[in-house]
């Protein structure tokens, strides 16, 4: 009995479903057979058949009574006699069915941030059931001697292109887009969407309504739309790509049709072939450029999870190291065994190595998911770097670490991060000079600026390579440095710092003679 009040339940939902849904295809399908249709009843522009397949794929297959009623009864009306009308509508039908089962069959993901996905749409299921409903819809206007033999391949290739286009554009769109993004927009990202927003508008306008167009020629800009493109998919993945390509779409139709767009040479039918050929490339590059994004941005974020994972595993550990080696040291210098200890030494030594890239791991975790904090505070700069010098002078026997200038003024930051940025720079400048003997602080300051150098006189970097020194995970790989250990972070990390206090930091280099990594930071406050 309870299942019986559930069913008669849902039955009005259901019914209002499908008789909204029949709705939508209806007027849809009438506006697309009035826009230069082939023998009337193919037309270059059909929305319904991505309608139906997004429904399918979101609500599920009983929505088919929709598809079946909204195609036989627009085709009744456009003149089809009752069974060809009904062909057309059993090939439309078929055609959202089979496209749904195949994606689903084979885990389809409605985001298509996945190149599989993209070309699962792309290669097999727009395609096959294009070809479904084409091929029925014709075969049922033919034998219903509705079309001559000698038309059925123009309308056959109307009716397949219209259906593809609109399963290109109009499914995956409303596919990204039935899930509304969750959380807080930041600003910058709100601003950026707003000028992508009018940036494809704009170029829309230009491309296929002649905006700024002076005289009746068409010329051709059709690769203006690329630019937009291109920034929709790398920034904002595909349903940045989708809802641009949906735009364009709506424009470049609008333009055909008035004539005003490079695609209008002849009559609209023929206009309106070359138009969805050009826009279905333009989309299934987009999509492709897109997924390829989107999965590397999932890589990245894998990574940085896994490097996270690891590193606050590993920290627990080591800290246990460190304390029993403390321990072990306490207990054999009491005892006077010199070897044992050197040994300990030598294990410490290690240790706070692995325990500096540990750290750096955490920070540059901590740092993709913005989650590094900055303390603010005044930072004697001077006291800071003789502090810091003082103790990786004892870390080199082979290195004078001298100091050339004085800062004279306080800044304000995070004195452990800039402590931080100058320990990496000086350990480099240490390690990248084996051959060396002097490494020098410069530095010099203006009324608003201090910059702070460090100088070494080892291999250099290429010239090719010093714009990428910053970046993550970038090392340099050359037979002199192949035997330089480091994970490629700790310059990334330093520069990440500095920018976080408004500064900047940049590097000169000379292959074989040596580099200089500089950084500045603001004074605040009066000198």
């Amino acid at each position: 009995m309870p299942d019986l009040h559930h069913r008669n339940y849902r039955y009005p939902w259901y019914l209002i479903k499908i008789l909204t849904f029949f709705a939508i295809y209806f007027s849809t399908a009438k506006l697309g057979l009035s826009l230069g249709a082939v023998n009337r009843f193919a037309t270059l522009v059909w929305v319904p058949s991505g309608l139906a397949m997004a429904a399918i794929l979101l609500f599920g297959y009983r929505l088919w009574p929709g598809i079946l009623m909204g195609a036989f009864l627009v085709n009744l009306l456009n003149g089809a006699p009752l069974l060809v009308a009904v062909g057309i509508g059993i090939g439309n039908t078929l055609e959202a069915l089979s496209g749904a089962y195949i994606l689903k069959r084979y885990e389809f993901s409605h985001a298509l941030d996945h190149l599989r996905d993209v070309l699962l749409l792309v290669l097999l299921a727009m395609p096959l059931s294009a070809f479904i409903s084409a091929t029925i819809g014709v075969s049922s206007l033919f034998l219903g001697k509705v079309i001559a033999f000698s038309s059925s391949y123009s309308t056959w290739g109307a009716w397949w292109i219209g259906d593809m286009i609109s399963i290109l554009i109009l499914t995956p769109f409303l596919l990204t887009w039935s899930k509304w993004p969750h959380g807080k927009v930041p600003v910058k990202i709100f601003a950026e969407i707003g000028l992508l927003t009018l940036f494809v508008l704009v170029v829309g306008l230009i491309v296929f309504l002649g905006l700024f167009r002076t005289d009746h020629r068409v010329y051709p800009v059709t690769y203006l739309v690329f630019p937009p493109l291109i920034w929709a998919s790398l920034r904002f993945g595909p349903r940045g790509a989708l809802s641009a390509i949906f735009a364009l779409s709506i424009l470049a139709v609008v333009g055909t049709i008035k004539g005003l767009s490079p695609f209008t040479s002849g009559r609209l039918s023929d206009n309106l072939v070359l138009l969805q050929s050009f826009m279905g490339i333009l989309a299934v590059t987009s999509m492709i450029l897109a997924a390829v994004m989107a999965e590397r941005r999932e890589f990245e974020q894998r990574k940085d999870e896994f490097i996270s994972m690891a590193g606050h595993e590993l920290k627990t550990p080591l800290t246990s190291l460190q304390g029993y080696i403390e321990l072990l040291h306490m207990k054999f210098a009491q005892q006077g065994n010199q070897e044992t200890l050197s040994y300990l030494a030598k294990m410490a030594t290690q240790i706070n190595k692995l325990s500096k890239l540990i750290t750096d791991l955490l920070d540059l975790s901590k740092m993709q998911a913005g989650k590094l904090a900055f303390a603010e505070e005044a930072v004697d700069v001077d006291a800071l770097i003789r502090e810091i010098v003082e103790n990786l002078q004892y870390t080199t026997s082979q290195h004078q670490i001298s100091i050339e200038g004085m800062a004279q003024r306080e800044i304000v930051g995070d004195q452990e991060r800039l402590g931080q940025v100058l320990i990496n720079l000086i350990t480099n400048a240490i390690k990248y000079s084996p051959h060396a003997k002097k490494i020098i602080v410069h530095l010099a300051h203006t009324h608003d600026t201090l910059t702070i150098s460090i100088q070494d006189f080892g291999i250099g970097i290429p010239k090719a390579y010093q714009e990428k020194i910053f970046e993550r995970y970038f090392r340099v790989y050359s037979g002199k440095d192949r035997t330089y250990p480091g994970l490629g972070i700790g310059l990334y990390i330093a520069y990440q710092i500095i920018e976080r206090h408004s500064g900047k930091m940049w590097v000169e280099s000379c292959e074989g003679q040596g580099s200089t990594f500089s950084f500045s930071l603001p004074f605040v406050g009066k000198a």
